[in-house]
């Protein structure tokens, strides 16, 4: 039989291009998915030789979308090697640039990444489809425009506590760099998230902030839905339903999280719990059990290391090998980060029965993005009225400096966990490891055969319309990927998809 390929231009993710999605597909169904990462940057290798401190101007450039976190996970790694802690104002300022960061990266993707594709007309037949041109259409939705406004003031919180954003340099071993913030600034910074929370009250959730975060049970959602349906909340769920979103995407793996809104008065601490959450069960992180495998990446073959041993010795002929993406594990088991990732390893009731209702659904996993800002909006509020209190506080404290030694730092993006290790050698950065989150979720399999997290998601997909795979991008997109997916290859038995922007 001769071979059939479609081609087709549905965007997956609309911020990068360096991601392939390869698909089996069987009598309607995947039957076997690869993640396939097609760029090779080498961070880590332009690294060595480096001054440690080069390391904070390096890593923000891995991604202009959370550089902030780089630039904290950088500081955080410096700070371990040299055994320096921050001041408490330090630390305020550092978590309000980072939430800052975290909560446009939340409102962006919901609305310019993940809505904009329920006014395809694939959807044409559906009761929202009307509804979601008007408030979600690209360029032209309400929430498209509104969504870009509000970014903007958020951001602009970062502008004013770092200079600049992307690639801030404000955050540094020690505290940080913004010697001059007084109450004047963080005044600016205050009307800035005060006009935040009223956007989020008074156009997403059409009630308090605090009235969101008292949702703890399923029944309190469906009771709010009840009452405000004209909330996103409420739009997105009886959208979610109608498309079945509540029954895919399902993983079944555990959770992680880094924490995040370091504790001013003890910064090694986070006031949201850090820690892996599976099968019912929360532990505290070990570090030392987490590994990198690479039995199906693009480098030279190696058992699973820790990532302060790791290696990144690119070998592109090898055999089995499909991605430039290493396999990150725990205890040699897959999980998954980001925003549901968080509020599950923080046991937060909600989302422990919604899991237990519709499994880590893309349901569940993008109401966690769509609720968390109202969580950190609250936190960001309050850390402002404590930094102005303590605008007179040291804001910086000089390390003293090892010529050698190993450090790490952990951290969450908008994605969820992020880590960096270095180890310095008279003076110099001689190894340089980083595990960001997209790593975690769309690593290749290991050499125990199990997928990463949304290689298995996508697994037992059904598709309805294979010249429109919109589940297939409803599941990547859940996991808020910092790539553009395209999907290829085929026979008889296998369809491919190439999407792209």
């Amino acid at each position: 039989m001769s071979k059939r390929v479609i081609e087709l231009n549905i965007p997956v993710n609309r911020v990068e291009g360096d991601l392939d999605i390869k698909v089996k597909i069987e009598n309607g169904v995947i039957v076997d998915a690869k993640s396939v990462g097609t760029l090779y940057r080498g961070f880590e290798n332009i690294l060595i030789g480096k001054d440690p401190l080069d390391a904070l101007v390096y890593t923000p450039r891995v991604c202009g979308i959370c550089s902030v976190s780089h630039l904290l996970a950088s500081a955080k790694t410096l700070e371990n090697l040299y055994e320096v802690t921050p001041p408490p104002q330090a630390v305020r300022l550092r978590n309000l640039s980072i939430l800052s960061e975290t909560l446009q990266s939340d409102l962006r993707q919901h609305y310019l990444m993940f809505m904009v594709d329920f006014a395809h007309k694939f959807y044409e037949e559906k009761s929202f489809y009307t509804q979601a041109n008007e408030l979600y259409a690209p360029f032209k939705g309400k929430f498209a425009k509104s969504t870009l406004q509000i970014t903007k003031d958020v951001l602009k919180v970062v502008a004013i506590l770092g200079g600049q954003w992307p690639h801030t340099s404000h955050i540094v071993p020690g505290g940080v760099a913004s010697a001059n913030i007084c109450k004047i600034e963080l005044f600016d910074v205050r009307n800035h998230l005060l006009k935040t929370q009223k956007y989020l009250e008074e156009e997403i959730y059409l009630t308090s902030i605090g009235a969101i975060q008292n949702l703890q049970t399923l029944q309190d959602l469906e009771e709010y839905i009840q009452k405000y349906p004209d909330s996103q909340v409420a739009i997105f769920s009886h959208l979610a339903k109608e498309c079945k979103l509540d029954e895919i995407g399902k993983t079944g793996y555990g959770y992680l999280s880094y924490g995040n809104i370091d504790d001013p008065q003890n910064p090694t601490n986070s006031l949201i719990k850090a820690g892996v959450y599976s099968d019912g069960i929360y532990a505290p992180i070990e570090a030392e059990k987490i590994t990198e495998d690479v039995a199906y990446s693009w480098y030279e073959k190696e058992k699973p290391l820790h990532p302060s041993e790791g290696k990144t010795v690119p070998k592109y002929a090898k055999d089995e090998a499909y991605s430039w993406t290493k396999a990150p594990r725990y205890a040699n088991k897959p999980l998954q980060t980001g925003p549901l990732a968080e509020y599950m390893v923080e046991q937060n009731n909600l989302f422990i029965e919604l899991e237990k209702s519709y499994g880590d659904s893309v349901y569940v996993r993008q109401l966690a993005r769509l609720l968390r800002p109202a969580k950190y909006i609250a936190y960001m509020l309050e850390m402002t009225e404590e930094a102005v209190n303590g605008c007179r506080d040291d804001v910086y404290i000089s390390p003293k400096k090892k010529k050698s030694g190993t450090g790490f730092g952990l951290t969450s993006a908008a994605r969820g966990a992020l880590g960096h290790w270095i180890e310095v050698e008279n003076g110099k950065i001689a190894h340089y490891q980083i595990i960001s989150p997209t790593t975690w979720n769309g690593s290749p399999k290991d050499a125990d055969g199990n997928y990463g997290a949304w290689e298995k998601a996508l697994v037992g997909l059904n598709i309805t319309d294979t010249d429109n795979p919109m589940e297939l991008g409803h599941v990547i997109r859940s996991f808020d990927p910092c790539l553009v997916c395209t999907v290829h290859s085929v026979d008889n038995e296998a369809v491919s998809y190439k999407i792209g922007f």
